[in-house]
This record gives structure tokens, sequence and C-alpha cells, in this order.
């Protein structure tokens, strides 16, 4: 029977659940849509010893195969070295892979499903021509804006763009992007923007979800989620606080290296809940009253949609997809959100002000978000895969 195969190293684990679970969401309903069997490759890095801790002593702890959440997962091993192999990482990837792939494609029909660029696709793509199959790529973000910048990467993107079935992008900015990189005709890259869980991610008794986290009872919460890395911005938006009202803090879900810098900038108005489980994330969005992201770059971020369906108006950067999210309004309209320039201490700190002054409708937000539930994109990946399985590009 024919089968997806999604291929990227993007995808929770026992280890690490919260690891890529957009990917999870997105190709479960496929799967489901479909009704055709879905397994997983999900390739894990090796490394030395030597360089075995944080991240890496988690991945190397990865089971080879798994059932994660009723998915069949296989784990292949390569060899990575970090900071020295980036432009060797796709053939590594395509070599540690290779027999888990071959077993599958000599089961019966597959298609190969690659998300994220670079190693991911371009091994998916190897991987593919070597068995015969068809193969669909989506960029996703930092594939393209960050890695896609090395000019034998870049090369290496556009070959596999070239003969796979489909390309995707989750954002017309990124398609923008890929259609750059990879030399072809916007037209060949299909924008499948991400859905939200529009039952998970609601408004709610904002002042139970504060208690259930711990948070102040009394007054106004900014929330931002996501890694505490430079490129996120969350630093700026602790440095705005003494620029907004004394009633104002920041809450921030997530973990990273800028943990500490974030602390400092912000004083004892800055609230830390660390990385937390999508429930609890969820509970986040209903406490708060306001969400913040001043990212350098993104590709189509999840945590707008879902602070979106949440109820909460967002003040984010003009970057990536944000923009075509937000309905490609500019700075005039606080009852949905308003856009800064990246890296704008001054723009960021007023606009918050100025959104905060106006009081939210966490109904009329939400009923903006609706337009982003799963149905649209999933009804567009299901006619790729069915065309693709059929060997027809019609």
């Amino acid at each position: 029977m024919s089968r997806i195969v999604t291929f990227t190293n993007l995808f929770p684990s026992a280890m690490l659940p919260g690891h890529g679970l957009f990917v999870y969401e997105r190709m479960r309903r496929v799967a489901q849509a479909t009704k055709l069997p879905w397994s997983v490759v999900a390739p894990v890095p090796q490394v030395a010893w030597f360089f075995r801790n944080g991240a890496y002593r988690q991945w190397a702890a990865v089971p080879r195969q798994e059932t994660w959440n009723g998915v069949e997962i296989e784990h292949p091993r390569y060899r990575h070295w970090p900071g020295f192999s980036q432009r060797r990482q796709a053939d590594a990837m395509a070599a540690g892979a290779r027999d888990v792939v071959h077993r599958l494609a000599a089961m019966g029909p597959i298609v190969l499903d690659a998300h994220y660029l670079w190693p991911d696709g371009v091994a998916a793509a190897q991987l593919a021509r070597e068995v015969g199959v068809p193969y669909t790529l989506t960029a996703r973000g930092s594939d393209l804006n960050v890695v896609a910048q090395d000019r034998v990467v870049a090369a290496r993107i556009a070959e596999a763009a070239a003969g796979a079935f489909q390309c995707c992008a989750v954002s017309r900015a990124l398609g923008e992007r890929f259609a750059a990189v990879a030399k072809l005709p916007r037209e060949r890259i299909l924008e499948v923007r991400n859905g939200v869980d529009l039952e998970r991610f609601a408004p709610g008794d904002s002042r139970a979800a504060r208690a259930q986290l711990g948070l102040p009872a009394e007054g106004r919460l900014l929330l931002g989620v996501g890694r505490l890395v430079p490129g996120k911005g969350f630093e700026l938006a602790a440095k705005a606080l003494p620029g907004l009202p004394e009633d104002v803090r920041l809450v921030l879900v997530g973990d990273g290296p800028e943990r500490a810098a974030i602390a400092e900038a912000g004083g004892a108005r800055v609230i830390l809940l660390g990385a937390r489980p999508p429930a609890e994330v969820a509970v986040a969005y209903r406490a708060a009253d306001l969400f913040v992201l001043p990212s350098e770059r993104e590709g189509w971020p999840n945590v707008v949609t879902e602070a979106l369906a949440s109820g909460l108006r967002v003040v984010a950067t003009r970057v990536g997809g944000i923009p075509q999210i937000l309905g490609d309004r500019q700075t005039e309209d606080p009852s949905i959100g308003a856009l800064v320039p990246s890296g704008d201490q001054e723009a960021l700190t007023r606009t918050l002000r100025e959104v905060l002054a106006v009081p939210g409708d966490r109904q009329h937000v939400r009923r903006f978000a609706e337009r982003y539930g799963w149905t649209e994109p999933i009804a567009q990946l299901v006619r790729v895969f069915e065309r693709a399985l059929a060997g027809s590009k019609a």
C-alpha cells in the first residue's frame, strides 16, 4: 500500500517531545485526511564523545526506533562535527539514513516528505533519486534565511528543488526567497501556511490561568514564547519595560542562552517560566494581555497564530510571514496588533505603550484568527500527496 514517509530531523521523540512539534501537527492531519499509512525517518546527529553535552547528550539517548503518539519513527544516526561540517551535513545525513529509506521504498510506493531544506531536504532528494520515488520539500525559515546564505549550500538546495515533485514554503515571503535561492519561477513554490489548533488555543479564564501558572493576579502581562536566543529579540522586550506603565510585566515561556541577559535587562519585571509543554503554553496565552515577538527573522511563526487564536493582540517585527498573518496591517490598527521594524528599541517601546493604552477585545481577535485553522493547508497537501503517489503532476 502507498505510504507517506516524512523525512526530517525536526520531529518529536520520547526524549525531545517538543522538538519539531509543528511538523507532527501538520502531517498527522494529512495522514488522517488521506487515510494513508504514515511513517517518519528522523535522522539524529551522532557526535564524538567530547561534544556530547547539552542537546547532544539528549540526542544520544533517542532510541533508534520508537512509536511516539502512534507514529512509527526511525532515528538513523549520521556523523556530525559541530561547527565544522555544515557543507557535508546533507551527504552525511543521506549516508546515515540510506538503509532505512531503501527498506521503506522496497515495501511499496512511497512519497518522501522532507521538512527543512538543509540538510534534511537535500539528503531526502538524494535518497529519493536513488530509489526512484517522488519527494516534496518544505522550507520553514532559517534554512533559507540563514543557512542558504552559504553559496555551496544554496547550490545544493537549488539542485534538490529542481527535481522535487513539489516545493512548499510556509509563507509568501519565504516562497519568494525559496524561488530566488532555487532559481525557480515563483509559481513552482506552493505556499502552504501552518495551521493553528483552534480548540487548544482559545480565550479563557485569565484569572484561573494566572493562578495555574503562579503568575501575578494583578497588573498586565506581556507574553513572549520561544527560544531565548538573540534572534528572537526578547532582550529588547525586556529593555522596553522601563518605558511602559509600572503595572506591566514581561512573561517568557522558553529557555536558551539569553536567559541571564534578559533577566538582567528587565529585572524584577521579567518572569521566566522556562520551557513548558503545549498544554501549559495554551494556559500562558490565556493568562496574558498582549503578545510580543521582536524577532530578527521568521518563516511562519506558529506562536503568533496561537496568540491570536487565544484572543491576544500581537506586537511583532515586520519580518517573514508576520505581516501576512496580521493581514498586512501597518501600525495604525491596534485592534489586532502592530508591526515594528526589527531591532528598533524605540519603536518597540513606543508601540507597546500605544497598544496597551487601547483595551483589547479578545473575541474580536479570536474571530480574526479563525481564518488560520488547518482546513485549507491540509486540503492543499492532500492534493499534493495524492498526485505524487498517482505519478501525475497534473
